[in-house]
Parts: structure tokens; sequence; C-alpha cells
């Protein structure tokens, strides 16, 4: 199977090579990285400042353009700064990705 029609955790343990260390190829850390990919998703479609997780308002620490990229990075497997922007919201959710 081509990398690029990989999906799931195996995307997620390539994802996690090209982080250089930035983010930790564990089954832990990847169902964490789904929350976030999920939190970050629902950034890239609106304007609101503010968003929620698990009953908590959280102020927004990207922008929707950014998460937008952020997402476009993940399902083409890039590593970027922009895609390290992930782990502001990971923080922000103290989850370890």
């Amino acid at each position: 199977m081509e990398v690029s029609k990989s999906h799931g955790y195996a995307q997620y343990l390539v994802l996690a090579d090209k982080s250089n260390g930035e983010l930790r190829a564990n089954y832990a850390n990847y169902l964490n990285f789904k929350k976030v990919k999920e939190v970050i998703n629902n950034i890239a479609f609106t304007d609101k400042s503010t968003y929620s997780f698990e009953g908590t308002i959280y102020n927004r620490k990207i922008t929707s353009t950014d998460a937008k990229k952020i997402i476009s990075n993940i399902e083409t497997i890039i590593w970027t700064d922009t895609t390290g922007m992930m782990k502001f919201v990971a923080n922000q959710l103290g989850l370890t990705i």
C-alpha cells in the first residue's frame, strides 16, 4: 500500500516520523491525535473565537486558515511549521500527541 493511500494509525506513524520527534509514535498518542484533529477540523470551518471540547470552552490558538492547512497537511502526510501548530491545540486541551 502506498503511503499516500494509508489511513488512520499507519498515516499517523508516518507523520510522526516526519515530525522529527514532535509527535510520539504510539497508539495512546494517536488516540489523542484523533481528538485534536477533530477539534482542528471544527476550528477550520468556523469564525468563532472560541471552541468547546468535552464541556469546556477554550479561546482559539490558531486561525481557521491555519486549521485548514493543518488538516490538508495531515491528509497529505506533510510536516511543516504550520502542521506543528496542532501542538498548540493539544497543549491547550491537555493532550499529548
